[in-house]
């Protein structure tokens, strides 16, 4: 039995930066776990991070991330996959990240909660019947029709259905067949309504049938909101190389991502027409300027 921190990082620079910028805030608080980075680029990743014994590649050749989203082209299809081959390959607490997270605290506790059987997603969004508006969209186009097929796993989804988000999902490697339901269901549910997050949606109610659904949130940081910082993580991981993993470690620190993304969510949770008056005024949101990534106050707050 082991303890694993997975990643899908393949394709676009971006999402390889953003692997990193995770991994390196992961490594100075670790818990011990052997980090499993899905990819097509493990070079990109040891010309960082070297080669550290707790950090691992499995090589995936774009081929296969392709046929992992199946039939219905569906990009997030791919996360299932890779925690099913996981499931099968590395025996224990299986925790899965997305690239765009940040460990704010050691997720040692997460694995231990994990090894008693419980089962973790970010954090919960809301009801589907009162939740946000994309929600009760949801809500609405998959209220049953006659005639309709039973949904998978004999779940059923409601007003009362509580979303979760997916960018962290933690379960054990004993949890497979979930994971053939969570496919199934996603599947299913794509076909009914197209939508980005129809397996986030799975994946909250077959854990919920497991009983609690644990939120991550206190452990790691989800910026899904704050596409701005690519460029910055280009600049970042492009500099000369560090002389020591630590020296990797200590730009990525300086460089304080929560904030930023709060920052803008700050905006964003204006009303309309304080947004749309900011907007006149030469005042939306846009990232500061950070000055070098490699150091000074710019770099550790937002405006």
């Amino acid at each position: 039995m082991g303890d694993y921190l997975l990643y899908q990082a393949y394709g676009s620079p971006a999402i390889l930066h953003e692997a990193l910028l995770s991994i390196l805030s992961y490594l100075r608080q670790p818990a011990g776990a052997t980090v499993l980075v899905y990819t097509d680029q493990p070079a990109h990743f040891r010309a960082v991070l070297g080669e550290v014994a707790a950090v691992q590649y499995v090589p995936i050749e774009p081929a296969q991330w392709q046929a992992w989203r199946g039939e219905i082209d569906f990009v997030h299809r791919v996360k299932i996959k890779v925690l099913q081959h996981a499931a099968t390959h590395y025996v224990g607490n299986l925790l899965y990240a997305d690239t765009d997270t940040i460990w704010v605290q050691s997720p040692a506790e997460i694995f231990a909660a994990l090894g008693r059987g419980e089962h973790f997603m970010h954090v919960a969004e809301g009801r589907l019947g009162d939740g946000n508006p994309l929600n009760r969209k949801i809500n609405r186009a998959l209220r049953p029709a006659p005639g309709q097929a039973p949904l998978a796993g004999g779940v059923a989804i409601g007003p009362e259905t509580q979303m979760y988000n997916a960018g962290v999902l933690g379960l054990r490697s004993l949890d497979a067949p979930r994971l053939a339901t969570v496919l199934a269901l996603t599947e299913q549910l794509y076909r009914r309504y197209p939508k980005h997050v129809m397996e986030q949606l799975a994946f909250s109610v077959v854990w919920a049938q497991a009983g609690p659904v644990r939120a991550a949130a206190p452990w790691v940081y989800h910026y899904w909101n704050l596409k701005e910082i690519r460029p910055v993580l280009a600049a970042l991981f492009a500099l000369p190389p560090a002389r020591s993993l630590s020296e990797w470690q200590a730009r990525a620190t300086r460089l304080d991502v929560p904030a930023l993304a709060e920052d803008k969510a700050r905006f964003r949770a204006l009303p309309g027409w304080r947004r749309a008056l900011r907007r006149w005024l030469g005042r939306a949101w846009q990232l500061p300027a950070l000055g070098p990534v490699t150091g000074g106050e710019g770099a550790r707050h937002g405006r």
